[in-house]
């Protein structure tokens, strides 16, 4: 009964197509990470958003006590919701998949699962999660100041796709790399920490000596970062943010990390 059952779900598998075997893989286990991710948590889901909401609130209380700049009527809650948000997007993603494959190691033995269903399975956990928590916050702003921030719906969540895009073709890097050189894994969890304040995401750029500017404006996760924040507020100021910049170097950074992965598949399941 069992081996017939099995060599009809196998008969069906071939039947289906390369894109529809591997939507089945990643709807599989995007269901794993998001059980796994809230069930690893005490709280499950609530505990997941605690600490970015705790993260956004020590700031909040330090920005209003030194009365900081934030270029515009923007909210100083969603001020540092979205770039904490957003941020962490990007971090989460990188640094969970750095790990994937030995979490789902496993699950690796079976041939229609491959390496890089378990970064894409990760992503778009990471970013469903913390988008779930963007909205809370700003949800909650909204009904305590009873004013609805939201200039630009559409490119409020373009930026969070291009930021869950940016961290994808990141951590598919990392992943690659480490697992042909293991010495870089330890030095890859250091990218996004440093990445943290290049992207503006607690200060304003032009708050440091304009010589500095040049390291801000390269980084597209400042342009994602500002360009999300402008989305809420039509005052909000912010001379340097370009759209197009940003989805150029997320399409740029997507081929790139495809083109690496492609190339040492093979390697990767042989290691």
């Amino acid at each position: 009964m069992a081996s017939g059952r099995q060599a009809r779900d196998a008969d069906g598998l071939r039947r289906l197509s390369g894109w529809q075997v591997q939507w089945r893989v990643v709807d599989a286990l995007v269901y794993r990470e998001l059980r796994t991710r809230v069930s690893d948590v005490k709280g499950g889901f609530l505990g997941v958003l605690i600490q970015p909401l705790g993260l956004v609130a020590i700031w909040v209380i330090f920005l209003t006590a030194i009365n900081v700049n934030r270029g515009g009527s923007l909210n100083v809650v969603l001020f540092l919701g979205s770039g904490i948000i957003l941020f962490t997007i990007f971090s989460q993603i990188v640094n969970r998949s750095i790990t994937a494959m030995e979490a789902n190691e496993a699950l690796l033995f079976y041939k229609p699962v491959k390496p890089i269903d378990t970064v894409i399975a990760r992503t778009i956990s990471e970013t469903g999660l913390y988008t779930c928590c963007l909205l809370v916050i700003c949800v909650g702003t909204w009904i305590v100041l009873d004013h609805v921030y939201m200039s630009n719906l559409g490119l409020f969540f373009v930026t969070i796709l291009l930021a869950a895009c940016i961290g994808f073709s990141t951590g598919l890097i990392f992943m690659t790399v480490s697992h042909l050189m293991p010495a870089f894994k330890q030095g890859a969890f250091w990218v996004p920490r440093i990445l943290w304040f290049l992207s503006g995401v607690p200060f304003r750029y032009w708050i440091f000596p304009p010589w500095t500017r040049v390291f801000f404006v390269w980084n597209p996760l400042m342009h994602i970062i500002e360009l999300n924040r402008k989305s809420m507020s039509d005052d909000y100021f912010t001379p340097d943010a370009n759209l197009e910049y940003a989805v150029i170097c997320a399409v740029a950074l997507l081929t790139v990390s495809l083109w690496i992965y492609y190339n040492n598949e093979r390697k990767l399941l042989t290691l």
